[in-house]
């Protein structure tokens, strides 16, 4: 069967799918963007509070720069340090309205199951050959197949957190307790300031994401000083915390391990 009758299936339309689509269109091929989210960048825009240690020159794919071009898009400083949301506003929304690519994505389709046409699990003769049938859910529950030549997965981990435990498994408890359990970024010296403000707070891990919650916390504790901070290491290795440091070739990475 010949798969480049098909489109090619991008899962997510945050910076990586939708680079890998405007990429496909500049080839002379089909993509199919299935987002999860009402809009393009939804994950994105659940941290458009956090500023990124990556300038803009790192988040503009160029496939997209060209596309965007004849548009009148004007591209932002490349030098400059973007929020979530900036990255939404500002390059992702543009990018998701251009002609080439707008017809091509599909809001509010979760894809639920990816298989090989007419294959099950174990058969293998004919696998390479045979097309990829795709099942995604609206948000009222409607379900509809795609068939696609090939299958590009940028839906991320923003919505697959990790749970808690040293073993990859959830701790007693934290199911129980998930409507009091924030995973992410959350605006905790904004927008949710009245959530934290003082009370005592467990963050729970070692990386990017945990650090900026808990200087966040810091920052809160200056206005509400019976907040209280417990951080929570999923091993002793406190030098990880400092990353690069003051050699870190993203320098606001390394600031942010000195920070920490």
């Amino acid at each position: 069967m010949n798969n480049s009758n098909h489109p090619v299936a991008v899962i997510g339309a945050g910076p990586v799918g939708l680079a890998a689509a405007a990429h496909l269109v500049a080839r002379g091929m089909t993509p199919a963007v299935l987002e999860a989210g009402a809009a393009a960048g939804t994950s994105l825009s659940a941290w458009g509070h956090v500023r990124v240690f990556s300038p803009w020159r790192y988040v503009v794919d160029a496939a997209c720069s060209r596309l965007l071009a004849g548009s009148g898009w004007a591209e932002p400083d490349p030098e400059a340090l973007p929020t979530g949301a900036e990255i939404v506003r500002a390059y992702l929304a543009p990018l998701a309205a251009h002609p080439a690519l707008a017809p091509h994505i599909r809001y509010g389709a979760r894809v639920t199951a990816i298989s090989r046409a007419g294959l099950d699990k174990v058969t293998d003769r004919g696998r390479r050959e045979a097309p990829f049938h795709i099942r995604y859910r609206e948000a009222d529950g409607t379900e509809h197949r795609l068939t696609a030549g090939a299958v590009i997965d940028a839906s991320g981990s923003w919505s697959r957190p990790n749970p808690m435990g040293l073993d990859g498994l959830r701790v007693p408890g934290e199911e129980d307790l998930a409507d009091r359990i924030a995973y992410g970024i959350p605006d905790v010296a904004g927008a949710l300031a009245a959530t934290y403000s003082d009370r005592h707070v467990l963050v729970v891990g070692g990386g990017h994401s945990a650090t900026n919650a808990v200087l966040a916390l810091l920052d809160l504790r200056q206005a509400h000083p019976a907040t209280s901070i417990t951080w929570g290491l999923r091993s002793n290795r406190l030098d990880r915390l400092l990353g690069g440091g003051l050699s870190d070739r993203l320098p606001a990475r390394g600031a942010l391990g000195l920070a920490a």
